[in-house]
């Protein structure tokens, strides 16, 4: 009973949702609605490995699993990535050591290969969560947890190829949220965000988008935005303000030269000359930091 993951008609349907559609980089949220089924089919030619190799103690070893065996742990292990991504969960490594169980020696092959699965068969591929925001002082470190995002070639995004459904209302928001904090150098208070919002009449009753405290709620959940509490002083007296700050995933699904292209198309044929030189200035990103970025 050989295992697919559907037809090449389903890859790249909601899992690329997660991104602005005109902004968006070419990886997603992980917000995959796939349909897997069983049938008699093989996605590779190069699945039946009798025996796989490995350093163990500074001397070479092999673990001899059969094909049909290792086989179904690189499935099983993209199944757990698939149906993880269904939550507003990251899926931790403990997990996919749980999946491999008996053959934790294998655990880097294993895991190798499931990710080019996914990256053959649905055009995404795992990507570690970091724990650190990006304007802080100490380096980002892995945090062992992973989330989907879009490989697709931008092409296909931009041809209409993948459907967005209504969920391109809610990242076009968050695409103006992540775009206010990046040109303010990485930070910005609660009190500001929302004089922000109000004035794009967002935090009106009648606002498509309903609740926005509610929307920012199922943002930092999603790991999209990192709120922290403050001490902030004023003339008044001590009082409690919040800072929002981009979360660990929009830092690995939105490149800032894409959140840049972003801003310049809201700004239209109206964009100041130097608009580009201004948003960097703003941002704190050196010019040859953003043109690395657009090339990879």
């Amino acid at each position: 009973d050989e295992e697919d993951y559907g037809s090449s008609s389903q890859r790249g349907s909601s899992s690329q949702k997660a991104s602005a559609k005109r902004a968006a980089p070419s990886n997603g949220s992980g917000s995959q609605k796939r349909v897997m089924r069983d049938d008699d089919s093989d996605q590779d030619s190069d699945h039946h490995t009798p025996t796989a190799k490995l350093a163990a103690g500074g001397a070479s070893s092999s673990v001899k699993i059969a094909p049909e065996d290792f086989e179904r742990l690189v499935k099983d292990v993209v199944r757990l990535a698939v149906f993880t991504s269904h939550s507003d969960q990251a899926l931790k490594r403990d997990d996919i050591r749980t999946v491999v169980a008996n053959h934790t020696r294998l655990f880097d092959q294993v895991f190798e290969k499931a990710q080019e699965r996914l990256r053959d068969v649905f055009g995404m591929e795992l990507a570690e969560l970091m724990t650190k925001g990006r304007s802080g002082q100490s380096v980002e470190k892995g945090s062992k947890s992973y989330v989907l995002r879009n490989i697709l070639p931008v092409e296909l995004l931009d041809n209409n190829a993948v459907d967005w459904d209504s969920e391109v209302e809610d990242m076009g928001l968050l695409m103006v949220i992540l775009s206010l904090i990046m040109v303010r150098e990485g930070v910005i208070y609660e009190s500001a965000l929302m004089s922000h919002l109000r004035r794009l009449s967002l935090l009106e009753d009648n606002s498509p988008f309903g609740d926005i405290q509610k929307k920012l709620d199922v943002m930092i959940k999603r790991r999209y935005l990192e709120r922290n509490k403050l001490e902030h002083m004023d003339e008044s007296g001590e009082k409690v303000e919040m800072e929002y700050r981009w979360g660990a995933r929009a830092r690995i699904e939105f490149p800032e030269s894409n959140v840049v292209k972003f801003i310049q198309e809201v700004f239209g044929r109206e964009a100041p000359i130097g608009l580009e030189a201004s948003i960097f200035k703003a941002a704190g990103i050196k010019q040859k930091e953003a043109t690395a970025q657009q090339q990879q």
